[in-house]
């Protein structure tokens, strides 16, 4: 087993107010094709694996389109809420790793892209990796 470095220091919940301002960006690493935020950048292979050097375990996310940016923003929110989340040193007002898992059981991380805005990227993850780093 992993031991996990502790959350320094204890945080306040977050506000109201934060929560409402928190929003999923997502990222051009994690796209195949176009989305939202314009070209993609993981260059997927046949095998829809991401073909950049050094970048062949980057995860692929399937959220491109508008309704799907708003149904993410949506879960980044709700974790924020549920309190489905780890603060990391260094992390500035939001935590830098949050976790939610939509009504068909897909567990779907994110990543503090802006830990003063609030702006999250995600992508896919499965019930081991959740775990793994959020115990």
């Amino acid at each position: 087993m992993v031991k996990r470095p502790a959350q320094l220091p204890p945080r306040p919940p977050l506000t109201p107010d934060q929560i409402a301002r928190a929003q999923y960006e997502g990222s051009p690493e994690h796209k195949i094709v176009r989305w939202w935020g314009g070209l993609p950048a993981a260059f997927a292979g046949d095998d829809g694996v991401a073909q950049r050097p050094n970048k062949q375990l980057t995860t692929i996310c399937p959220l491109v389109g508008e309704v799907e940016r708003a149904q993410a923003t949506d879960w980044v929110k709700k974790a924020l809420e549920q309190g489905q989340f780890r603060y990391f040193e260094g992390d500035k007002d939001f935590p830098k790793r949050v976790w939610y898992r939509d009504d068909a059981g897909q567990v779907w991380f994110g990543f503090c892209i802006n830990s003063v805005l609030g702006t999250y990227k995600g992508w896919p993850i499965d019930e081991e990796e959740r775990v793994e780093i959020f115990g």
